[in-house]
């Protein structure tokens, strides 16, 4: 008899849905997802195919992701785990991979899209007690693999603290504390680009500090392993002096929005000239501005979108900010921390 469970992923972030659609899948019953429209009309192919593989039965009608499974079925061959949109999947999987009854062998194809944070993910599952075998693309990972270790330290979120940087280099100091220097996140590449563009950036380890220069330069940026710096790292660009080129990204596209396009509609908003990219963005700066008065903003419920049009209303641009509640996905202490209001 399968029980009938109803789970409910509104106003999470995308990465979390893959996670808790393969979580339910690997108990028998039928599972229902609800979830934003927005959400579900995302690319989610790479999902169903996945769970197809496990031998689940998944569908999505409407506002909702409906999962029926027996428990997970070792595959006859190992898994084609498609990472060409993202490597979300390839994460959820190995997330979801303790206690299983059988060898989990699985293979990465296609484009390696932000490969990196897969492997921040094994990183950190390494550090629980998860043992792995990796030859090339492929991965088989042992059944029957317990948690070793039931605490674990959470890093800062680098790409948030991104933002909060960016407001230094843009408006006065920001001056981050218990800065995880060491850490193994992509976006920490942050404080390099920061440097290159002419921000006085200091660390001592701990603590990381970041002043407005009298000029920030322009930068030329792949992204293909930091795409969520973007939509903050365009605002920064576009009070550079110079042409900025932020590129290596189409994944962009695909994510809570379409950050090229919203990206796009903040940067025509305030008078900055680009040329949007399949890939990113061309972005002539301009330190001189000229502040718009009395203007609206739809960030398409995008975190990272509220984020960066934040920062816009930071240097002075009079921009309503439609829905800013969407940066309680990943930020909600963001007003307070900037003092700037929606």
């Amino acid at each position: 008899r399968r029980h009938t469970r109803y789970i409910s992923v509104t106003g999470v972030q995308t990465c979390a849905l893959p996670i808790l659609a393969l979580r339910a899948s690997r108990f028998r019953g039928i599972h229902t997802l609800s979830a934003e429209p927005r959400l579900l009309e995302r690319p989610q192919k790479g999902l169903l195919d996945l769970m197809q593989q496990l031998g689940v039965q998944a569908q999505i009608k409407r506002n909702e992701l409906h999962i029926v499974s027996d428990g997970w079925k070792k595959p006859k061959n190992p898994l084609m785990v498609d990472t060409t949109e993202s490597s979300q999947y390839a994460s959820s999987l190995v997330l979801n991979s303790w206690l299983l009854d059988f060898d989990l062998e699985f293979k990465l194809i296609g484009e390696k899209i932000s490969e990196s944070y897969f492997a921040l993910t094994l990183e950190m599952l390494k550090h629980l007690g998860l043992r792995y075998q990796n030859k090339g693309s492929a991965y088989i990972i042992p059944a029957g693999q317990r948690i070793e270790k039931l605490n674990y330290e959470v890093e800062a979120d680098v790409s948030s603290m991104f933002t909060i940087c960016a407001a230094g280099a843009l408006a006065g100091e920001s001056i981050v504390e218990n800065y995880p220097a060491q850490t193994q996140q992509p976006d920490k590449v942050f404080v390099d680009i920061l440097k290159r563009m002419g921000a006085a950036v200091e660390s001592d380890g701990s603590t990381l500090t970041v002043k407005h220069p009298k000029v920030l330069h322009s930068v030329d940026c792949n992204l293909s392993q930091s795409p969520d710096l973007f939509p903050v790292l365009a605002v920064l660009c576009s009070w550079a002096q110079g042409t900025s080129k932020l590129h290596g990204a189409p994944h962009l596209v695909k994510k809570e929005s379409n950050r090229i396009q919203k990206t796009s509609d903040l940067l025509k908003l305030v008078g900055i000239a680009h040329e949007s990219l399949s890939d990113g963005m061309i972005i002539h700066g301009n330190p001189r501005q000229m502040l718009v008065q009395n203007s609206a903003f739809n960030p398409d419920k995008d975190h990272r979108m509220v984020m960066a049009a934040a920062l816009m209303k930071l240097k002075g641009h009079q921009i309503h900010i439609e829905e800013p509640e969407a940066i309680n996905k990943s930020f909600p202490e963001f007003w307070r921390m900037t003092g700037v209001k929606p």
